[in-house]
Parts: structure tokens; sequence; C-alpha cells
């Protein structure tokens, strides 16, 4: 995940955080829904995973297609035109991060309404708490709006307290995956803690939608138009 943004429950809000918040207006949240969008997704997905924090090979083509791309809802924060932002949704195993587990098995304990979130990216002159927080409530509102009991995640170690704060539980210790050691994480959408829950309706309050109300099995059509230029291992 790119970047350390600040989140609910750690200090002032984005406004305080970064002059760029007082133009919230000009950031729109959305479901990637065209192929520029998809395209767009692709290269940034390129420059955070294999030029800034390099954990895939470099496929030589400028562009980094998720291998659960076809399977995957991609919600994006929009700035004149093109995304800045972006992270992945989707609902159907295998997920990412049963590979961060000694258990797979412990996934199953949890029930079978999971969505695993992934690939957080935003560009460096964007980080900060504004977008992180217009993504964060884009899957929250999705997921409590068509029942999920729990989010999962393969959070950074160095950021677990992060995680932890928003709401997130360990499912198991670190493990090593390329260079970095990664926390498998759940959050269970009955027991998200009351500051956290009051920012993510804060923020849905000021227009930042539910990205639409469809289910994962209706992935835009025009996804598959994006450009698949690359591949991730």
């Amino acid at each position: 995940m790119a970047g350390r943004p600040r989140i609910a429950g750690t200090g002032a809000g984005p406004e305080k955080s970064h002059p760029a918040a007082r133009t919230q207006q000009r950031y729109s949240f959305k479901l990637a829904d065209t192929p520029q969008e998809f395209g767009d997704i692709h290269r940034l997905l390129y420059r955070t995973f294999v030029l800034e924090v390099p954990r895939y090979e470099d496929p030589g083509t400028g562009s980094l297609v998720d291998k659960y791309h076809e399977r995957n809802l991609y919600f994006v924060a929009i700035r004149e035109g093109h995304v800045c932002g972006v992270t992945a949704v989707h609902d159907r195993p295998p997920f990412s991060v049963a590979a961060a587990l000694d258990e797979p098995d412990v996934l199953q304990r949890l029930g079978p309404r999971l969505l695993e979130a992934r690939l957080l990216a935003v560009e460096p002159r964007h980080r900060f708490g504004l977008v992180f927080a217009g993504l964060a409530c884009s899957i929250y509102g999705y997921a409590k709006s068509l029942g999920y009991r729990h989010i999962v995640i393969s959070g950074l170690a160095g950021r677990q307290r992060m995680y932890e704060q928003m709401g997130f539980r360990p499912l198991g210790p670190p493990a090593l995956r390329g260079n970095e050691y990664f926390v498998p994480m759940a959050m269970d959408l009955s027991c998200v803690p009351p500051n956290v829950r009051r920012d993510l309706d804060r923020w849905g309050r000021r227009g930042v939608p539910a990205a639409g109300r469809r289910l994962l099995t209706e992935r835009p059509a025009t996804a598959s138009q994006g450009e698949s230029c690359g591949s991730e291992g």
C-alpha cells in the first residue's frame, strides 16, 4: 500500500492535514467503468508496485494488470478527469490474504460473506487524508449495503497499528511476501469502532458514495476493455 495517510481517530481531520483538502470538491469517488479509467489504474499500479515499491517484476510495458483483474471492482478517486487513487475489492476465493495465513481455513471460520480489499495506490501528491478517507468510505459503504460481514486485507506489518485503529484485527503472524512483511487482518463490520464509524458516516454525508451498489458478479462490462498490457506474478 502506498503512502502513510492519516486515518480516523489519529488526529486532525483532512481539512487541516493538507492544503489541497480545501479543494475537496474537485475529487470524486466512484467505481471504475471506462477504458480510460482502467488504463489509468494499470499505469498507477505499475508506478506504485513496480517502480516505487518493487513487489512485482517489471513487465516492460509501463502497465500492471492485477492477477485478479477479471474479478475485481476498482474504487477510484478522480481528479481533473484522471485516476489519482485506487483500491480493489473482490468476494470470490481464492483470496490473496490466504497466502499470508498459516491456516487458510481461518477464512472459512469467518463465514461466507467476505470482501477482500487490496492494492491501495495513490499518486504521491494526493497522499493525504481526503483521498484515503474517500476510498475507505466507498468500500465500507459498499460492504455494508450488500451485507458483507468481514473485510479482509494483507496489511503492511509496519502499519499494523494504523489498521487496528481502523477496526482490523490480526488473523495470524506477519508473513514475508517479496521484501515486505504483511499481516493478514479482518474487520468485523458489526464491531467497527464507534469513532471510525462516525468518521465514515461523516465522509458519506459529504458526498462520498457507496460507489454504485452493484454485486461483484455484475462487474462493469467495459472493465475488460482496459489496457491488458501486463500481469501480476
